[in-house]
């Protein structure tokens, strides 16, 4: 029960799992997890599908989890922002090669095109976002529909 409430799920015992939200379900597979009182805990994309407030609640668990277990925490996540909110440092991964690594401030300031481009969520750098393609606006002075 004391892990149920550390993760802010107390008096959620008797629920199914079906009948948990998407926020509940993971912050049930948190509580498993630090029951175990682990050194390392791995985060797999621990913000996809949820909303603001389930997020929200998520980091500060998070932080919280990892300052009262002095517990390591790895996170692998698309979620820039969010993340540089409750992180101490930061590697950026493309290809399976570590591209870049710092503190969010060091990120943040940084000019290499890669960073630059995933910190401020641009879709014009170094990773293509725009595929070819021709000219839209030539089909639609011929009335094609695009």
């Amino acid at each position: 029960m004391m892990k149920l409430h550390a993760v802010g799920l107390y008096g959620t015992q008797d629920l199914m799992p079906g009948e948990l939200s998407g926020g509940m379900a993971r912050r049930v597979a948190l509580a498993r997890t630090v029951a175990l009182d682990p050194a390392i805990i791995m985060y797999d994309e621990p913000f996809a599908g949820l909303d603001p407030i389930s997020m929200g609640v998520i980091v500060n668990l998070i932080r919280s989890l990892n300052d009262a277990l002095g517990a390591t925490s790895i996170v692998v996540t698309h979620d820039v922002h969010e993340t540089f909110s409750f992180v101490d440092y930061v590697y950026f991964v493309s290809n399976g090669v570590v591209v870049a690594e710092g503190t969010p401030d060091e990120l943040r300031a940084s000019e290499m095109p890669f960073v630059h481009q995933f910190v401020h969520g641009e879709a014009d750098g170094p990773v293509p976002f725009h595929y070819a393609a021709p000219d839209y606006r030539q089909d639609m002075l011929r009335g094609v529909n695009v």
